[in-house]
Parts: structure tokens; sequence; C-alpha cells
């Protein structure tokens, strides 16, 4: 279970922060996203919450954080279209439906584009 600390909103909208560090494996690398990181969880706009998934829902958290440090450009070796991949792995592997995982994984590449802090993809 990831451990986040939930707060107000900061200048930058973020809403929490992570208390321990979370470790994934992509393409056979480990990559570790630090305790200390902050940000707001699953981004999709609070009138979709019903249908595709509330803000800060365990079974989406953990990989709405990797993505979110991915798109800060924290990790230049994983391109924006291969963030969104794990993103969509992510959330599968920790038990959100496929289908919604697959809804989150084009509503990132279709809208998620202007947040991406990385090389192009």
């Amino acid at each position: 279970m990831v451990k986040v600390a939930i707060h107000h909103a900061d200048e930058n909208g973020n809403i929490i922060t992570l208390l321990d560090d979370i470790t994934v494996v992509w393409c056979g690398q480990e990559y570790t996203v630090p305790a200390g990181f902050s940000c707001d969880g699953c981004s999709v706009p609070a009138f979709l919450w019903d249908s595709v998934s509330p803000q800060l829902d365990p079974r989406t958290l953990r990989g709405a954080i990797v993505h979110d440090y991915i798109y800060r450009g924290n990790v230049p070796e994983i391109n924006r279209k291969e963030a969104d991949m794990l993103l969509r792995e992510l959330i599968k592997e920790d038990g959100f439906p496929a289908f919604k995982a697959g809804v989150v994984y084009w509503g990132v590449r279709l809208a998620g584009g202007g947040n991406y802090h990385g090389e192009a993809a």
C-alpha cells in the first residue's frame, strides 16, 4: 500500500506527499520515486470521478504518483508514451478494472501532453 500525507493544495496543485519510496520495474529497469515527492494523485476531472476514478483511489494512486514523477522529467529514459503505458499497467496490477485502465490511458494520451516535461513521444 502506498503511504501518503494528504494536505490542502499547494501553489502547484499538489495535494499528497509520498511518505515512503515507491520502486517499480519497467522493461527490466528499476525506478524509484523518492519519499517527499508531491503530486495531485490521479488527475481526473471531478465530473468524471464516478465513471473513471476519484483522485485518491488506492487502486490508481501508485500509478498516478509514478506517472506524475516521470511526467515532471525525473526519468528521462522513459518517454511520454511509455509513461502512459506504465500508468495503465500499474493501475491494473493494483486492481483497477482493465476497461477503466484503458480509459485512463487514452485520457492521458489525448489530453496529458501539456503536462509532460520530458522527451516527446
